[in-house]
Parts: structure tokens; sequence; C-alpha cells
């Protein structure tokens, strides 16, 4: 028996964002139809789709060893293979960080291992992404469970090496097991880094697994931390009933995972697993949750959190009892509970994220469209009293309509050029504003940090580099965002005119966000200081680990640079689109109006007809009407996530219906 909340929650959530992209093509389609497409909200809209087609959901488990990190993913995702599909037992078991997904492109499931002597050569875990031949191809057969079993043990296979040789490869010697056949070496994982692909449900709705094998992989692999890490939805950092938070435990909690939390778009939890280890079955129901109480509030004072935030679970327990399908040992394992709470979190976290970064542009946009739609619909009725009106009046409305739309026909054509002229300008003051952030300072700074971090193996002067660089990004970042302040008041007051002139309601206008970008950056100097405090101790033993951390730090640096230039671009570009859309598709409409007119102007030998044909059009301007507001309608629908009871995660009442284990 597999628990299917999560299953049911990424069913929904797959279909809502279905429900969007065909919102968006649908309005693609009707711009496109009625001649009122512009190459810059084609832009808009393929971005828009491009990031829905895109989009994937990552769940990462973090935490030492043997704190039952495989065991809950076993239970959490794939217990109806009725096994132990990933390699979960006593000790050490994931030995190399572990990605599970669903490549589209291939065309059968597959495990790619990536060599640990990898790390010899100082190169990032991205750049070896692009070389498959460095990777060793082992085919998986997911028809045979047991065959699939066996497959993923690979994952998990230990070689033995010297002391230097591991220290040379980023290890902590201190925290690995010798080889007891040759106590002089010690062992390591045979891989740096895993990648499993197969045809799973939740794998191909778009769902990655990562699996962490603890502090030394974390210590060793600076993309887990700068990059993997921060783009997961939803992290969980285990620990175990049995042990509490340890020295490592709190190691990694404070530099990898503590200030994650306070990402919007990343959710962290803390679970407390193997609470079946120190459930006694001597004892009463209350002397236990009494225990477990206790030992909650220890591990909540160690993480500086609430007692609350820290969720129990028995990771074995839950996938036994779905095996077996007793229910009752599964309420008793909590694991519906953990799941029910991190499908309903992370499914609202990417629902809102796809809101921010995809709806709330369009919405305004097709917001747009109904207005110009409802104003047609006010000309037509406009000519159809023309044509119903007695003969003597006929003439003269025509007349005075047709000198009023040449009027406003005039005003629009005026206004397309003003907004044109207006848009040169603050693409003029743009050009001002870009000028601190570019590709060729970029460049200037990468080269600058690079030759400073090759000649320069000390600790003064390898901080200093990465300090500078730290400082120059900032610098310019900084000072674009000074410059778009002040052009952001030539914006409101071009939107002002336009909505006065026109006594519209306020438009809806792309905004620049400078801080979300400062803060990224502010955030990655901050999290790079934890390791360059140990630069002394990585510079003697572990030079090849040290120069991965400072190239990472310097990649990721650089990525937010680029995505803020890109971001800053794009606003100019698109800043004044709504304004453009409004009057195209009012001189687009006058257009046609002023056409209709004349047309009404000769048609005194059949005047019925006229009017049934006008009747006819103002039924199709309904029927687009409501079209428009349909996908109006559909943009603004929230995704379905399926409401269940309130998870409440004090101890009392999380045990309240706690039976004995047998």
């Amino acid at each position: 028996m597999e628990s299917a909340r999560l299953s049911n929650q990424m069913d929904a959530y797959l279909q809502w964002r279905q429900e969007i992209h065909r919102e968006l093509t649908h309005y693609r389609g009707w711009l496109i139809d009625h001649n009122v497409q512009n190459p810059e909200l084609e832009a808009k809209l393929e971005q828009a789709l491009q990031t829905l087609r895109e989009d994937r959901i990552t769940i990462a488990f973090v935490g030492e060893f043997s704190r039952g990190k495989t065991e809950l993913i076993n239970a959490l995702f794939f217990s109806h293979y009725g096994t132990r599909i990933l390699p979960s037992g006593a000790g050490r078991t994931t030995m190399c960080p572990t990605e599970l997904m669903y490549d589209h492109r291939a065309t059968e499931s597959y495990i790619r291992l990536l060599p640990i002597e990898t790390r010899m050569v100082g190169s990032s875990l991205s750049s070896f992404r692009k070389i498959p031949d460095k990777w060793v191809f082992v085919p998986l057969n997911t028809d045979d469970p047991r065959a699939m079993k066996k497959t993923f043990s690979e994952v998990a296979q230990l070689k033995s090496v010297t002391p230097n040789e591991a220290s040379a490869m980023g290890f902590q010697i201190d925290l690995l097991e010798k080889d007891s056949e040759n106590p002089e070496k010690v062992r390591i994982p045979a891989w740096r880094h895993a990648m499993i692909s197969f045809d799973h449900p939740l794998l191909r709705q778009g769902l990655t697994i990562i699996d962490t094998p603890g502090l030394n992989a974390l210590g060793c692999e600076p993309e887990l931390t700068f990059s993997l890490l921060p783009e997961a939805q939803s992290i969980l950092f285990l620990l175990s009933a049995s042990s509490g938070v340890s020295a490592t435990d709190l190691d990694i909690w404070n530099r990898h995972i503590r200030d994650l939390a306070l990402r919007e778009s990343t959710g962290v939890y803390a679970i407390l697993n193997k609470v079946d280890s120190v459930w006694d079955e001597l004892e009463d129901d209350q002397f236990n949750k009494r225990v477990l109480g206790d030992i909650r509030a220890q591990c909540a004072r160690q993480l500086a959190i609430a007692p609350d935030e820290i969720l129990c679970v028995s990771a074995k327990e839950g996938l036994l009892a779905q095996v077996e399908g007793n229910m009752e040992r599964l309420d008793n394992s909590f694991l519906p509970e953990l799941e029910e709470l991190l499908s309903n979190d992370m499914m609202r976290r990417k629902e809102h994220l796809i809101q921010k970064s995809v709806i709330k542009d369009i919405h305004a946009m097709l917001h747009g469209s109904r207005k110009t739609l409802l104003r047609r619909r006010e000309s037509v009725l406009a000519e159809l009293r023309v044509l119903k009106a007695e003969e003597s009046d006929r003439q003269s409305q025509l007349e005075k309509m047709l000198s009023q739309a040449r009027h406003e026909q005039t005003y629009y054509h005026k206004k397309l050029i003003l907004l044109k002229s207006s848009r040169k300008m603050i693409l003029r003051e743009g050009g001002a504003m870009l000028e601190p952030v570019n590709s060729d300072k970029l460049s200037a700074y990468l080269k600058e940090a690079g030759k400073a971090l090759t000649s320069s193996w000390t600790i003064v002067g390898m901080n200093n580099a990465i300090d500078s660089f730290f400082d120059n990004l900032k610098r310019d970042m900084t000072q674009l965002a000074q410059r778009q302040e002040k052009i952001q008041p030539l914006v409101a007051d071009i939107y002002a005119k336009y909505e006065a002139e026109q006594g519209m309601a306020p438009l809806d206008y792309p905004r620049f966000s400078p801080k979300e970008y400062l803060t990224r950056l502010d955030d990655l100097r901050t999290k790079s200081g934890s390791f360059r405090r140990n630069l002394r101790k990585l510079l003697t033993e572990q030079k090849a680990t040290s120069k991965r951390f400072l190239s990472t730090i310097v990649n990721e640096g650089s990525t937010i640079y680029r995505l803020y230039e890109r971001a800053a671009k794009s606003w100019l570009n698109d800043v004044l689109l709504p304004l453009f859309q409004n009057a195209q598709e009012q001189k687009h409409l006058l257009d046609e109006h002023i056409l209709k007119l004349r047309n009404l102007g000769n048609a005194e030998d059949n005047a019925e007809q006229r009017i049934s044909n006008m009747e006819s059009l103002l039924e199709d301007l309904d029927e687009q009407i409501a079209e428009v507001e349909e996908m109006v309608k559909g943009l603004r629908k929230p995704a379905p996530i399926h409401q269940s009871r309130k998870v409440i995660p004090m101890i009392t009442a999380q045990f309240s219906n706690t039976t004995r284990r047998r």
C-alpha cells in the first residue's frame, strides 16, 4: 500500500499548471486572431510559457549519516515496490549525493556515476555534467524490483585509499572509517555523485529527489551548499531520536540549512526520525510521550527553534506499514502527517512562485484586452442606434460619430508616437542605468579574481580576492539600483498622464526589484564565510577542495550578477508594454469603427440587413468578452490543493492516539 497524499497533490498541481499553460496559449491565439499581437507581448508570453515548461519540484533530504534519510525516501515515494529499493540499513548507506529524477530525453532508465577521483582536478559538478564520458553508465531494469535494488546498491560502493589521498579529495579524515583489512587505509565513497533516472509517476511529473550522505559531502561539494539546496522547494533536515542533535548535526544546521529557512521559496523541516527506537514497550503511552517530548524539546533548544517546529516520524515503521497494508501501524508512524504537511506547503510555495513569475503581468494584460472589447461593444451599440434611428436623424448622427471617431483616431495615433518617444527616453535613461552592470565588467572581475586566486595561495590573499570580487559586484548592482530609482518617477508620470487622459483606473505595470538580487548576493557572501574561516586547514590539506569552493563561490556570484542584468534589461523593455497594448488595441478598434461608420453611410438601401449584421457582430463581441473573462478567471483560479485536517505538531497532540508498538 502506497500513501498517495503527495502523489494526489502533485497531480493537482500539475493539472493546474497545465491549465495555466492552456490559458496562456489560448490568449496568444486570441491576440493573433484579432490582430492585436506585438513583438514585445509575444516575447512576454513566450517567456511565461517557457517558465511553465521548465518548472520542476525538488525535495532535498539532508542530515548526518544514520539519520534515516534514505529510509524516509523509500517510505514516502517507493513503498509500492514492496521492498527497500534504495539501499537503507544500519550505518552509512548513502555514500554520495544522489539525484533521483526522470530524464525525458533518455530511451531507458539508468544510473550515472561520477568517480570520486574527479575531485582531484578541482572542477565543479556542473562542468562534469556536460561531459558524459566521465560518468559510469549503469542500465536500470525497472520491471524487476529485486534487480533494481541490486543495481541501486552500486551507489553505496566504497573503496580504500590512503589518508593523504582522502584528504586531497576533500574528506575529513576523522569522519572516515578505517579499512579493517588494511588499517593504514581509510574507506571513502567510490563515487562523487549519482544521477538516477527511471519512470516513476512523481518523477515523470517533474519531481527531483536529492539524497545527501552527510557533512563530508556538504563540506566537499560546494554546489550542494550554494546551488542545489537553495534551489529546492523543500528541505528535510533529519535527526535521530536515539542520538538527538550531535555536534555534526549542529554544524550542518548552522552552516548549510538554517539560513535557507528565511527564503520565501524554500520550506525547511526539522524531522526527528526513528522515534520507534526510544519507544519502550514495557512502559505506558504517557511515559513514552514524555520521553519523546523531552528529546524534542532538547533538540529544539540546540537548533534554536520552537519545539513544535520539529516533526516526529518513524520512517521504518511507515515503510513496513505500507508494505503490510497495516493502517494502524501507518498512523502510529506519523508518516501521513509528515506527508500531508510536506505536500500542502510545498505546493503552496510553487503556486505562489508561478503566480508571481508568470501570471501577474499576463493577468493585467488580459484585463486590458477585456476593456478594449467592452469599448468596442459600446461602439457597436452606438452604430445600431444610428441604424435604427429615423431617416432624418441617421445621417447627422453618422456624421457626428464619424467626426468623433476620426478625432479619437488622430489622438491615439499621436499617443502611439508619444509613447514611442517615451520609450526612447526610458531606453536612453536605461542605457545609463545599465552602465554599472555589464558582461565586460564581469569578465574583468572574473579575470582579476582568477588571477588573484591562482597566484596567491595564502589566507590573506585568497580572502582579499573574494572580498574584492564581492565588493565589485555589490558596488555595480547598487549603482544600477540607484539609477533605476531615478527612472521610476518618469515611468510613474507617463502612466499617470495616460490614465488621467483616458479616465482609466491605474494600470498595473512591471516592477523591478533590486533588493531580491542584492539579498541573494549578501546571502552568498555570508554563506561563504564559514568556508573561508577554515581556509588555513583547507590550504594545507585540501587544496583541490579549496579551489572548487572558491570557483563555485565566484560562479554563483557571477550567476546572480547576470540574472540581475537580465532582469534590469527585461524591465526596461516591458515597463511601458501595458500602455502600448492599450493604445494599439484602442487604435485598432477605432480603425474598424471608422470603416463600419463609412459602410453605414452607404447602407440606405439595405438597412435591415445592416442591422442584422450589426446584431450578429454584437453577439460575436459578447462571446469574445465571455471568452476573455473565462481566461481571466482561469488565470485567477488557485491550484486545487486538497485541503486536509490541520497538522498539530505538539507532542501531546501528535501522540494522543498512539498505541503501543508491538
